[in-house]
């Protein structure tokens, strides 16, 4: 068990050294998938962490960044076509009901934590007039092709066979920008260490028979990845993927397992410099009872466990909600500016509609 916290600032001569060194195995690892295969793992490692830059960033001529909020694309641009490339279980869903779920996969990441009162530090924005663009069309296995900013808007969605397989639900893919500039935290500090990511795509399988609620559970699941959160049960030890973060684990018995698992810890991470938290990292293989098996432990990002949150809403559990905060962290509320907090983040997921709309309505 290692503490996360202490977090030493590199120099920028050096920090470009070792980011330089690293990008490559980070870009290695931007390739996860869902199938078989709370606390939170994180892309990268202590200083090179993978987030969305709050600043205003361009990879390659094209805005990659938190500012104007996450834009998202679909494949054919359409979604009553993207929706029949699917198949359903009993009446498919309507060409709006499937609409509205693609919605809600991008919405459930924006709402206010309702154990903190803590709001989305980004919201994402509809972005049809982008043509989506699954990249890259040859090896998804070379980290190369992911440096630099992927075609199509910042994040598109495809109804494909996933990359690592047609046994799979559904992939991501990362690219990173590979120029060594530190990023501007969501909580407003500048030139933090990190990776900028500057895209991802998202494949959704389409030999799967599927209900609307499933769908949208995982595909919520892959936003999560598309943040820079890694699978709750990727191998222990594996290079550039965090160890199990979490508050307070323990895994004497199935009963303190789940509780330790579902606890709130967001406030408890520091919103100027989330690795300085006074946070533990466990490198072992927690996919067991006691672990993520254990009857209770419900996170969003468990590859294996993510059908059991069809039906629930939030679909974020805590420990999600806490990765959240360490990827992008917002100012923790001042006693009695909850409720305030609460009404305004809840417009954010209107006001994407709205730019959207009036987008559309101008071209």
């Amino acid at each position: 068990m290692q503490r996360v916290r202490g977090r030493t600032r590199r120099t920028r001569a050096g920090g470009a050294r070792g980011r330089a060194a690293s990008l490559l195995l980070v870009a290695a690892l931007l390739l996860i998938w869902a199938g078989p295969a709370a606390a939170f793992r994180l892309i990268g490692s202590p200083g090179n962490w993978a987030r969305w830059d709050a600043a205003l960033r361009f990879v390659d001529g094209e805005e990659r960044s938190l500012v104007g909020g996450l834009r998202y694309s679909i494949e054919h641009g359409d979604y009553g076509v993207l929706k029949d490339e699917f198949l359903w279980l009993g009446t498919p869903p309507t060409d709006a009901e499937f609409e509205e779920a693609v919605g809600r996969a991008f919405e459930h990441w924006e709402i206010v934590d309702p154990a903190t009162a803590l709001p989305a530090g980004f919201y994402f924005v509809e972005d049809l007039a982008t043509t989506a663009v699954d990249q890259p069309p040859t090896n998804p296995f070379d980290p190369a092709a992911y440096l630099g900013a992927n075609a199509g808007a910042e994040i598109d969605i495809f109804a494909e066979t996933p990359h690592a397989g047609p046994s799979f639900g559904a992939s991501v893919v990362f690219f990173l920008d590979p120029v060594s500039d530190d990023l501007t935290l969501t909580s407003g500090t500048p030139n933090y260490d990190g990776v900028a990511i500057a895209g991802a795509d998202i494949r959704m399988n389409t030999a799967f028979v599927w209900t609307l609620s499933s769908w949208e559970t995982l595909l919520t699941h892959e936003i999560g990845h598309a943040l820079g959160l890694a699978d709750l049960e990727v191998s222990p030890g594996q290079a550039n993927v965090s160890g199990f973060i979490d508050d307070d684990y323990d895994p004497s018995t199935s009963a303190t397992a789940a509780a330790t698992l579902t606890n709130p810890f967001a406030l408890q991470i520091d919103p100027v410099d989330p690795d300085a938290s006074a946070l533990f990292s466990f490198p072992g293989n927690l996919n067991t009872d006691p672990g993520l098996d254990s009857p209770g432990a419900l996170l969003l990002m468990e590859s294996q466990g993510w059908q059991d949150l069809r039906n629930t809403d939030p679909k974020l559990q805590n420990d999600d909600f806490a990765g959240r905060q360490f990827l992008y962290p917002v100012p923790v509320p001042e006693p009695g500016v909850g409720l305030m907090l609460v009404v305004g983040a809840a417009t954010l997921p209107l006001l994407a509609r709205r730019r959207a709309t009036c987008a559309e309505t101008q071209r």
